[in-house]
């Protein structure tokens, strides 16, 4: 396999791909990225056109290998959108006894047995499971035990656990389009994971933080406590839905974009009350000039809804908002918007910052913007999954080459 690492996150506005290798240490340098429009063709992470979806992959993915000495064969896969969720999962096994006298001493087995129990989620129908994330262990009452308690004296053991769930031909439709345009998918990965892979500290991540990727269809919203994924939710609502409104002053798509990404604010403060520009009539129809405080208004309407939204899903971690000491990291396109972490911080609660993609080495800076931060965090993923397999591996044949010595001392 080559040692290329790519990321693939297909958007709702956009295709992106960014593409690194490994480095010694265990880090990642990015080598090239590349991104392409596929508006219309996705909606809230739903496949509407393959044809064009496919397209997009082509030139994003040709955008991104430019810099690589080789060809992109092979991709890690983003999904989102509103079918995407995440569910609790608690299993609690009795330590089984190997002599009724002896002391209860946890074994790999007993620890395997309380995961698997967490994984026994009833799950909605048609859904299909991206990610299962161990969070923590307890044991007989001593609960947020981190890593495996192996060796430890109990009656009891339980793991808990959150399985990130999406719906099969959701997902079906992903993969039918990343192989047509002729690429191996090395996994699927829930695009708020990703995104906080490379945006988040593990620090931030341990304290506790939310993450809110505002992309043009959907915001991902993610809660990281003690580490690991506590939460994950899907806010219906993106930029898109920002240039829509604007679009509402009867001026072209591509007029009301650039008025979001370019002039508009989304708070009063930084509001200029007399400031103007002239802007294109829907159907060129002459000009017409609209003032900073009303385009602001407009879009600031917007993005306080898709604000209030993140809030609610934060909310409904359960986690308060006192035990994430890392408030709310937005990223993604649609974090852009100037004054949208004061917005943020204001309707959250949370101090709020903006975000980008660091925790690597580039040759391009091309992947240091917003809108990066899902592809990514999906090479970072990609390469400790990839480890992770090849760990499988080593151990398999290690054992695998065990067994075949233990049987041929035993014909000798």
């Amino acid at each position: 396999m080559s040692e290329l690492l790519s990321g693939l996150d297909i958007g709702t506005a956009t295709v992106t791909c960014v593409a690194g290798e490994p480095i010694e240490g265990g880090g990642v340098r990015m080598l090239g990225a590349g991104q392409a429009p596929v508006d219309g063709a996705v909606r809230e992470g739903i496949l509407l056109d393959v044809g064009a979806v496919v397209e997009a992959i082509h030139r994003a993915v040709s955008e991104a290998a430019l810099l690589c000495t080789e060809d992109i064969g092979s991709v890690f896969v983003s999904v989102s959108g509103s079918h995407v969720r995440g569910f609790d999962g608690t299993g609690t096994v009795s330590v089984e006894k190997p002599d009724g006298d002896s002391p209860h001493e946890i074994t790999e087995d007993d620890v395997a047995r309380a995961e698997e129990a967490a994984r026994l989620v009833r799950l909605p129908p048609g859904s299909r499971v991206l990610d299962i994330v161990k969070r923590d262990y307890c044991v007989d009452g001593f609960d947020r035990i981190r890593k495996p308690p192996v060796g430890l004296m109990a009656e009891q053991i339980s793991a808990r656990t959150y399985t990130v769930m999406a719906d099969r031909l959701a997902v079906s439709n992903i993969e039918s389009a990343v192989e047509a345009a002729g690429l191996d998918i090395e996994g699927i990965i829930p695009a708020a994971l990703a995104s906080g892979a490379a945006v988040l500290t593990p620090d931030e991540m341990e304290m506790g933080v939310a993450l809110a990727d505002m992309g043009g269809g959907t915001t991902d919203v993610a809660v990281f406590k003690n580490g690991t994924l506590a939460y994950l939710g899907v806010v219906p609502l993106g930029g898109n839905s920002v240039t829509s409104d604007l679009q509402a002053l009867r001026i072209p798509w591509a007029q009301a974009e650039k008025l979001k990404t370019d002039w508009a604010v989304a708070s009063s403060s930084l509001v200029d009350p007399n400031q103007s520009t002239k802007v294109m009539r829907l159907g060129g129809r002459g000009t017409f000039s609209v003032s900073h405080a009303v385009v602001s208004q407009v879009a600031g309407q917007r993005v306080e809804e898709i604000l209030e939204a993140v809030a609610l899903e934060i909310s409904r971690s359960g986690i308060d908002a006192v035990d994430l000491p890392g408030g709310l990291i937005l990223t993604g396109g649609g974090s852009r918007l100037r004054g949208i972490a004061e917005l943020a911080g204001r309707i959250t609660g949370l101090p709020a910052e903006t975000g980008v993609p660091t925790g690597f080495e580039t040759s391009t800076e091309l992947v240091l913007a917003p809108e990066f931060s899902t592809a990514a965090g999906l090479v970072l993923l990609g390469r400790g999954r990839r480890e992770a397999a090849g760990g499988r591996r080593a151990g398999f044949l290690g054992e695998l080459t065990k067994w075949i010595s233990g049987i041929a001392g035993r014909l000798r």
